[in-house]
């Protein structure tokens, strides 16, 4: 008798509530999609913060950008501008998701991060 456990893409810490892929996550409207924390030595290593918001729970789970990355089809700059005069220092601010207009390396994670607010912000 086979007991293969079936897939999760990501299992709340606190309550346990499961997602089964990527999609079901970013749809759910219990979650908060809250912050952005790069890791400016490798790109796909920044994490991306999201809030439970249920009355039982309200834990916040951090999930590394790599699993994100892929939502974004656009151009992408191969030059690092963090802290030139370019540079508008939104990713130093973990909170700040808006676009970024530098023409950085770490700009298109910006888009990401519009990528998932438009989704997790829309009304089904």
């Amino acid at each position: 008798m086979s007991m293969e456990k079936e897939q999760v893409f990501k299992t709340c810490p606190m309550c346990g509530k499961d997602w089964r892929c990527r999609e079901s996550f970013l749809d759910d409207p219990e979650l908060n999609f809250n912050g952005y924390q790069p890791d400016f030595s490798a790109i796909e290593h920044g994490i991306f913060y999201f809030t439970h918001e249920i009355s039982v729970c309200g834990s916040t789970m951090a999930l590394k950008a790599e699993t994100f990355l892929p939502l974004f089809q656009g151009r992408k700059y191969r030059e690092n501008k963090q802290l030139s005069e370019e540079c508008t220092k939104k990713c130093l601010n973990q909170q700040d998701l808006d676009r970024c207009p530098a023409h950085c390396m770490f700009a298109f994670v910006r888009e990401v991060s519009q990528i998932i607010k438009d989704r997790s912000h829309r009304v089904n």
